[in-house]
C-alpha cells in the first residue's frame, strides 16, 4: 500500500508540468483502466471521479510509466522521492521552477545539457569536486555566461 502511494505522489509531481502542456482531453474513466493500473491507483480511486482530466492522465501515465519499469529502476525512483521528501516546502518549488526553465528550453539546449550532465558524472570525483567549487564561487551573472571569475588554468602538457 505504501508502494502505491509514494507512486502516486511522485507520479503527481513529475507530471504536473507535462500536463500545463497537454491539451484538453476527455476525462479517462475507472472502467477504462487496466487491472494493473487500477492497481497502481487504488489509492485515489474514491476522489477519481473528481479529478481534472489532466490530472487523471498525469496518474495514468505515471502508471504506464511505472510498469514498465524494471525492479532497480523501481527502487531509483523509490530512493529519490524519498529524497524529495526530505526537502523543504522551498527547495522543492525551487526545483520545480528549474525543472519548468528547463523544460520551456529548445529540445536542442535540452539535449545539450544532458550530454553536458552525463559528461561530468562520468569525471572523476576530485575534477567534479574541484568543477562544483568553482561554479559556487561564481556570480550569477558568470554563471548565465558559463565563465568563471578567473581565467582556466592550463591544461597540462600545454
Amino acid at each position: 500500500m505504501m508502494r502505491k502511494f509514494v507512486f502516486a505522489l511522485f507520479a503527481a509531481l513529475l507530471f504536473t508540468a507535462a500536463a500545463a502542456q497537454q491539451p484538453a482531453t476527455p476525462p479517462i474513466e475507472w472502467s477504462q483502466l487496466t487491472d494493473e493500473q487500477r492497481a497502481l491507483l487504488d489509492n485515489v480511486k474514491a476522489e477519481w471521479q473528481s479529478l481534472p482530466a489532466e490530472r487523471r492522465a498525469q496518474l495514468v501515465e505515471g502508471a504506464r510509466r511505472w510498469m514498465s519499469m524494471n525492479e532497480e529502476q523501481r527502487a531509483e525512483v523509490r530512493q529519490r522521492f524519498a529524497l524529495w521528501q526530505t526537502l523543504s516546502k522551498e527547495r522543492r518549488q525551487d526545483l520545480r521552477q528549474r525543472y519548468e526553465q528547463f523544460r520551456a528550453l529548445s529540445p536542442e539546449e535540452r539535449v545539450r545539457i544532458r550530454e553536458t550532465q552525463q559528461r561530468v558524472k562520468e569525471l572523476p570525483p576530485e575534477r567534479r569536486n574541484e568543477l562544483q567549487k568553482r561554479w559556487r564561487e561564481m556570480t550569477p551573472e558568470q554563471r548565465r555566461q558559463g565563465r568563471p571569475e578567473t581565467p582556466r588554468p592550463p591544461k597540462p602538457g600545454r
